[in-house]
């Protein structure tokens, strides 16, 4: 039996009082349409109902504005929140300067994201980056969905530290993460992975008690449910199109083609693998990577060579034939070019009193 078989996500679809409260409250004064996101000012007189009734307060009155903050949700010291989301809590567009991962254990649900309607089954994993504007409809009773809210600097390590040796998959999320304007998401379709979702079991087990290093353990259960996630399902990530006429579904395939064969690959041959022209493929890597096919490669060789210089027993030719260089002088030329030295010359800088002390 695996550790985390013991914490399982338990699913129990039972309203709570307040969620009893909030679809009364949504029959009584129903908005034009609940299905759809709506501003603050649209949800007023159902939270101010709801915050009215003396249990609900806690729940509720931080939606005094659209824009939340860390302080607002954050327990001092702690780096991972956890809430089950409210059914038949009114969708209302918001933002916020931490990071939410939105997990669907069960049923279904709608997830509105920079005016995109978005939406999700069970299974579903959305990483929303901070300062997104965004809103949740879930308006039934089966559906159960839990929030990991993050802060930046925590995410940021748990998620891209699982992804620092491969670095082309590590800066295309980035980018489309952090720097796309109208696709500020990442979803994930893992037809609900029981050992994934276990995880989150296990995190909201050990949310719940106050127990010594709550903190510590929060934040080791969160990158293991990174690993997981993108061990099995980096490449079940949904991709919007960066235009209208086309959806690059291969395009997580193409990039960790590249990550494993980076000392051999070339373009012509990754076209003919993925039956796309040289030229069409190229374009591709670059709207997405912001690099092209060759810079993308050369970042990649680069990088293993910079690790591999660390190994005092691998001399500067042996570590030129394991990136696929014929020649050691080409290989020592472009080092040069990407680091301002050579491959001796930095091995000396970087880990000189190390290799020494070998």
């Amino acid at each position: 039996m695996k550790f985390y078989d013991n914490f399982s996500l338990e699913i129990n679809t039972e309203l709570m009082p307040i969620e009893i409260e909030l679809r009364a409250l949504a029959l009584q004064y129903p908005l034009p349409d609940s299905r759809s996101s709506c501003e603050l000012e649209e949800a007023g007189k159902i939270l101010r109902q709801a915050v009215s009734q003396s249990g609900f307060r806690g729940c509720l009155s931080m939606f005094t504005s659209d824009i939340l903050h860390e302080d607002d949700f954050f327990h001092a010291g702690y780096d991972v929140e956890i809430y089950r989301h409210l059914r038949y809590l009114p969708p209302i567009r918001h933002s916020h300067d931490f990071l939410e991962v939105v997990c669907v254990a069960e049923g279904d649900c709608t997830n509105f994201i920079a005016g995109e309607q978005i939406p999700m089954q069970r299974g579903d994993i959305c990483i929303i980056a901070p300062n997104t504007r965004h809103a949740l409809s879930a308006f039934s009773d089966n559906c159960i969905i839990f929030n990991i809210l993050l802060r930046t600097s925590t995410f940021e390590q748990a998620f891209f530290g699982v992804l620092s040796e491969n670095d082309i998959l590590s800066d295309f999320f980035m980018r489309n993460l952090y720097h796309s304007p109208s696709h500020p998401f990442l979803l994930f379709r893992t037809g609900y992975d029981q050992e994934l979702f276990n995880y989150i079991g296990f995190a909201c087990h050990e949310f719940q008690h106050n127990r010594q290093y709550k903190n510590r353990m929060l934040n080791s259960v969160v990158n293991a449910f990174f690993i997981v996630l993108l061990r099995n399902h980096s490449a079940n990530v949904l991709l919007p199109a960066h235009n209208q006429q086309e959806k690059n579904e291969n395009l997580v395939f193409i990039l960790k083609y590249m990550q494993e064969n980076y000392n051999t690959v070339t373009l012509a041959e990754l076209a003919s693998f993925f039956h796309y022209s040289e030229r069409h493929l190229q374009r591709m890597i670059k709207s997405t990577t912001g690099m092209s096919f060759g810079e993308n490669i050369r970042k990649l060789k680069m990088c293993q060579a910079a690790r591999l210089l660390a190994a005092p027993g691998l001399s500067v030719d042996e570590i030129s034939g394991m990136l696929g260089y014929l020649d050691s002088g080409n290989f020592r030329s472009a080092f040069k070019r990407y680091y301002g030295c050579t491959p001796a010359e930095y091995r000396e800088r970087k880990y000189g009193n190390k290799l020494e002390n070998t």
